[in-house]
């Protein structure tokens, strides 16, 4: 867990959202897009202390804007979306009680 002000939380993760979208170049020459969702959670905005349900809730926060190509902070509302296996129900490896991913 990185504690960082809240008025810095929005900062950092704009900085890691442009460093993940830079374009990768290949061996031929080539580049290729790069993008990524990114979540995060801290225990003042979730309600949370324990990072396995940090972890779960930052998570889940980019999945309402995936494609908006912004980080996603975590909120009470994603600490409360269901978990299989301790991971957020209806990802890869959730479909089965007891299945590993």
């Amino acid at each position: 867990m990185l504690p960082l002000p809240r008025g810095r939380r929005d900062v950092r993760l704009a900085q890691l959202v442009r460093m993940l979208h830079t374009p990768v170049a290949l061996e031929d020459g080539l580049a290729v897009d790069v993008s990524a969702s990114v979540g995060a959670a801290a225990p003042d905005a979730t309600g949370l202390r324990d990072p396995p349900p940090l972890q779960r809730a930052a998570d889940a926060a980019p999945y309402g804007g995936k494609h908006s190509g912004r980080a996603h902070l975590a909120t009470t509302e994603h600490a409360t979306v269901p978990s299989i296996n301790g991971r957020r129900a209806g990802g890869p490896g959730t479909r089965l009680w007891g299945r590993a991913a």
